[in-house]
């Protein structure tokens, strides 16, 4: 190799060196959050799964003993989860839908020109800040059967003859509950589509003008196609936060009257505090977790290819 070659490799060794330094960067930044991700979502979720193999008690962990799938086949012999399985659907549907038709026609009210738009903006953030905790108390006493405010109104309306136990009844009890979290809900819907309506740009709904569409057609050939994706996501994520549920008909409820508003997770959930069992709600918590892994795949392929009709 010539002398006067020499520098130029030597330089070139030393770029080499710089980007490999360079490109490690990045992952020593993200390090402690992958670190703090393994330790708070990854290490439980394996500890889990190996739970769930296990007929572990809180009281009884150290003579604990692998019996493999056993919970998971006994779960379909268990009546109450049966049950409890049935009402999480119909509680995910109810809810979810209930939070979407409220949501929509609020992001759109808040969407459009009209004083005070501002603190209207800010105050229907209210339901979703409070602690569940609190909004589980404020509707219990709202709808208590000897004081509540609700059995005052309708009676007073004459729309009902005696006050309703609506926490002792099985249907009313689900309505209240729906009601309460379709409340505390919605206000995360609304704000999510609002941005997502800001995101159109006004040349669409001003060349619809100009073609001669009305409100109705700007809404159903602008608007909605181009709110889907966020649509379609919001709903992913509301039937997870809603199928491991808890608070609410834990603290308004106790899952009953009976088991009529049982969940997987409120069941898991009553298994482990009453009866200090870990194996098999851990069983029901991945069973569950596992319908929600496939659901989730089919939620981004519909979102995908609804932004590939776009």
């Amino acid at each position: 190799m010539s002398t006067s070659a020499r520098p130029a490799v030597a330089g070139i060794e030393v770029v080499r060196a710089r980007r490999a330094r360079i490109d490690l960067l990045p992952y020593i930044l993200i390090a402690p959050a992958v670190v703090l991700v393994l330790i708070v979502t990854v290490y439980p979720a394996l500890y889990a799964v190996q739970i769930s193999t296990t007929n572990a008690n809180m009281i009884r962990m150290a003579t604990m003993r692998f019996v493999g799938a056993a919970n998971y086949v006994n779960a379909f012999d268990d009546e109450i989860f049966v049950i409890a399985l049935g009402q999480t659907v119909r509680w995910v549907i109810v809810n979810a839908s209930g939070q979407m038709a409220l949501a929509l026609p609020v992001a759109l009210l808040l969407n459009s020109a009209f004083r005070g738009r501002a603190a209207v903006r800010a105050g229907i953030l209210v339901p979703w800040v409070v602690p569940g905790a609190v909004v589980a108390i404020i509707w219990r006493y709202m709808v208590d059967a000897n004081y509540g405010v609700v059995n005052d109104i309708l009676l007073r309306l004459g729309a009902i003859v005696e006050p309703i136990a609506w926490i002792g009844e099985p249907l009313p009890s689900f309505v209240v509950l729906s009601t309460a979290t379709i409340w505390a809900g919605f206000p995360f819907f609304a704000i999510t589509l609002l941005a997502a309506l800001q995101a159109i740009p006004e040349d669409l709904y001003e060349a619809a003008r100009i073609d001669g569409a009305g409100a109705w057609q700007r809404f159903r050939t602008v608007t909605l196609p181009l709110l889907l994706p966020t649509i379609l996501l919001l709903l992913l994520l509301r039937m997870i936060w809603l199928s491991h549920s808890i608070d609410l008909i834990f603290l308004m409820t106790n899952g009953g009257p009976g088991y009529n508003n049982y969940t997987i997770a409120v069941y898991s959930f009553i298994l482990t505090w009453s009866q200090l069992e870990l194996g098999y709600p851990s069983a029901m918590v991945i069973m569950l977790s596992a319908v929600l892994l496939v659901a989730s795949a089919f939620y981004i392929r519909s979102i995908e290819q609804s932004r590939e009709w776009m």
